[in-house]
């Protein structure tokens, strides 16, 4: 069900906000409720959620409140990982093997290592969301968990400040560029691409992220990539199963 088609079924926007604002938000977490009166602001930042046909506004907003609290309770930096679900594909291994010319020990170590890298990569953009709020919400910024507002990882408190996390600069997808599109909602990446003497590096553009979060709070904002390799390596010493080979 849509977000549209929610507030269609409804027929008025104050039911919902009733149903919300109630007895009911006795059991809401503060944060989400800030994140709700900002989506009733703009409906269309309340997400696509799948539920059976025949659901209610009711059900909608139990979905989006779970998805929140399944968040907060089960960060990356706590889970196990699982293994992936799937064989290695022996015709890869085999292309790779005949090209590098390497012993079946070393193919089999290569993809060991290739199993880690893709176990690192899936959890990394939850981590830097996890770190960036680490520092943020002491400068009145709320983590938008859970999907809980499309397109949107973190909130001002007032709600008029809306921003897209992103790892590379190469991670949107079109359909979360088109929501984006002529919205408040700001976009920030991490790692950019430089080139020097014909060598690509890194571009990390931790420096735009803490201006940005400067000139709102008007308080010194320390977000950089020391810090946040240093969140991560914290992370891993509390929880070295956090990526798998598996």
């Amino acid at each position: 069900m849509s977000s549209q088609n929610l507030f269609k079924m409804i027929g008025s926007e104050y039911q919902i906000s009733d149903y919300f604002t109630g007895e009911y938000s006795q059991c809401i977490p503060k944060n989400l409720l800030v994140i709700f009166n900002i989506a009733m602001k703009d409906k269309e930042l309340f997400p696509n959620l799948n539920l059976a046909n025949g659901s209610t506004y009711k059900d909608y907003i139990d979905r989006w409140v779970q998805n929140y609290r399944n968040a907060e309770n089960n960060q990356t930096r706590t889970k196990i990982a699982l293994p992936k679900g799937s064989c290695d594909d022996p015709a890869i291994r085999a292309i790779v093997k005949m090209v590098t010319g390497v012993t079946d020990e070393e193919v089999t170590l290569q993809e060991t290592h290739h199993r880690l890298f893709m176990s690192a990569e899936n959890i990394q953009g939850a981590l830097l969301e996890e770190y960036i709020d680490s520092v943020i919400h002491e400068h009145g910024w709320i983590w938008c968990k859970g999907n809980v507002l499309k397109a949107v990882d973190f909130c001002t408190t007032n709600g008029v400040h809306l921003l897209q996390i992103k790892n590379k600069s190469n991670t949107e997808n079109s359909s979360s560029s088109s929501i984006r599109s002529g919205t408040t909602i700001k976009k920030w990446y991490r790692l950019g691409t430089k080139q020097i003497n014909g060598e690509k590096l890194p571009d990390y553009k931790w420096n735009l992220l803490v201006e940005y979060i400067e000139n709102i709070s008007k308080k010194e904002c320390r977000l950089s990539e020391v810090d946040y390799i240093n969140y991560i390596e914290e992370v891993i010493v509390n929880n070295p199963k956090i990526i798998t080979d598996l």
